[in-house]
C-alpha cells in the first residue's frame, strides 16, 4: 500500500513537470536547451585546456569559462526546472568532436585552436543566440534569462579576441590601423635616410618663385637704351647729333 502511494506521489510529479513543459512552447523549449549545451561546450573545453595549455593567459581565460559558464548552466537549469524542461548533460556532437581535435594537439597549435574555436567562434554564435532568445522566445522567464547572460558573453567575446591576438602577435589596438595622412606607405624607400633619395622632391620649395624672393637674379637682363634720355649713346638721340654724325651716303 505505501509503494503504492510512493507510485502515485511519482507520478503526480511527472504528471505536473509534463504540464509545466507542455505550457513552455516548443520552440522555447529547444532554446533552453541549446543554452545549456552551449554552456556546458565552453566547460569540457575549458577543462581540456586547463590540462593541456602551457600558456598562464590560455589557462587563465579556461578557468574563468569554467567558472563563468558553470555559474550561466545553473541559472538555465533553475529556469527549466521551473518549466519541467529536461535538459542535456554532455555536448552535442559538433562540440565532441571539437574536443577530440583539441586533445590531438599541443603547446601554441593548442592554444590557437582552442580560443579561435571554442573562444572567438563559439561565442559569437553564442552572443548572436542569446539575442535571438530575447526576440524570438514567447516565454518571459527564457527573455529574461536570455537577458542576463549576454553580457557576460560578450565580456568573454571580447577577452579571447585580444587573447587570440596576442598568441599571433598582433596588437588588437593597432592592428589594420592607417598610417597618419601624409605618410608614405614606405617611407624609407623613397626618400632614404637623408630624405633625399629616390627624387621625391625633399627640400624643393612648393613656391618655385619663393626661393628667388629678395636675391638678385644671376643673369639680369640689361636695360634697353632709350633714345630720348639725357646723356646716352644712342646714335639716334638728339642730344649726341653732334657726337655722332649721320654717315655720307
Amino acid at each position: 500500500m505505501k509503494q503504492l502511494k510512493i507510485a502515485v506521489a511519482i507520478a503526480a510529479l511527472l504528471g505536473a513537470a509534463g504540464a509545466q513543459a507542455q505550457a513552455l512552447a516548443k520552440s522555447d523549449q529547444a532554446m533552453l536547451k541549446q543554452l545549456a549545451q552551449a554552456n556546458i561546450a565552453e566547460i569540457e573545453a575549458g577543462r581540456i585546456a586547463l590540462g593541456k595549455s602551457q600558456n598562464s593567459e590560455v589557462k587563465a581565460f579556461a578557468q574563468q569559462m569554467i567558472d563563468d559558464h558553470s555559474n550561466g548552466l545553473r541559472e538555465v537549469m533553475a529556469v527549466a526546472q521551473s518549466k519541467g524542461v529536461v535538459l542535456p548533460t554532455a555536448p552535442d556532437a559538433k562540440h565532441q568532436a571539437m574536443e577530440k581535435k583539441l586533445q590531438r594537439l599541443s603547446g601554441d597549435a593548442f592554444d590557437r585552436e582552442y580560443t579561435a574555436q571554442a573562444g572567438i567562434r563559439d561565442h559569437r554564435a553564442s552572443h548572436a543566440y542569446v539575442q535571438k532568445v530575447q526576440t524570438d522566445a514567447k516565454d518571459a522567464d527564457l527573455k529574461a534569462l536570455a537577458a542576463k547572460l549576454e553580457p557576460t558573453v560578450a565580456r568573454h567575446l571580447s577577452h579571447v579576441q585580444t587573447l587570440s591576438a596576442s598568441l599571433d602577435g598582433v596588437s588588437p589596438r593597432t592592428a589594420g590601423t592607417p598610417p597618419p595622412v601624409g605618410a608614405s606607405a614606405d617611407q624609407s624607400s623613397t626618400t632614404g635616410a637623408s630624405g633625399t633619395a629616390g627624387n621625391t622632391g625633399a627640400g624643393r620649395s612648393p613656391n618655385p618663385d619663393a626661393s628667388a624672393a629678395g636675391k638678385t637674379p644671376a643673369n639680369p637682363a640689361k636695360p634697353k637704351a632709350d633714345k630720348t634720355s639725357g646723356n646716352t649713346d644712342h646714335p639716334d638721340n638728339p642730344a649726341n647729333k653732334d657726337v655722332h654724325p649721320p654717315l655720307k651716303q
